[in-house]
């Protein structure tokens, strides 16, 4: 019987600890999804003559099964900057999103130093679960693009 009492205080030992085990497991799980977004073709075009402003541009992508937003963007070469024209951007689970001329975009203004195509521009992304996204964008000129005749 003792041998019973014994063998049962390990038994509720180890299913006492496995529910919280497996929590922790399947919480690291959904934390790590969460954090698969990936940012690829970041640029932003030279600002034209004197002009201390621009608008960068990228495609975002959300491989998690989590909806999740973009609510605020930030550069350190910059004293404002700013998804336009609303200030949060919808990243759907399974989904990308373009940046682009046509559409959504962001505003980068009063930058603090003359940028030349090729130089690089980093832009920090906050996403609505916590996580900052650090993007390079690279400087084009707008003269490079292919213009309507």
């Amino acid at each position: 019987m003792k041998n019973l009492f014994k063998s049962s205080g390990v038994l509720l030992l180890v299913l006492s600890i496995w529910p919280v085990t497996f929590a922790a497991e399947k919480s690291q799980a959904i934390k790590k999804e969460t954090l698969d977004i990936r940012v690829t073709d970041a640029f932003f075009y030279v600002p034209l003559g004197t002009s201390k402003t621009t608008m960068a541009f990228f495609t975002i992508t959300n491989y998690s099964s989590v909806n999740l937003s973009v609510t605020g963007v930030s550069s350190p070469a910059a004293k404002q900057v700013r998804l336009m024209p609303e200030s949060t951007l919808a990243l759907p689970a399974k989904q990308s999103v373009a940046l682009k001329s046509s559409g959504r975009y962001v505003q980068i203004n009063e930058l603090k130093t003359r940028l030349s195509t090729g130089d690089e521009l980093y832009v920090d992304v906050s996403l609505s679960n916590g996580q900052t996204l650090h993007i390079v964008a690279v400087a084009k000129s707008a003269y490079d693009q292919v213009h309507g005749r």
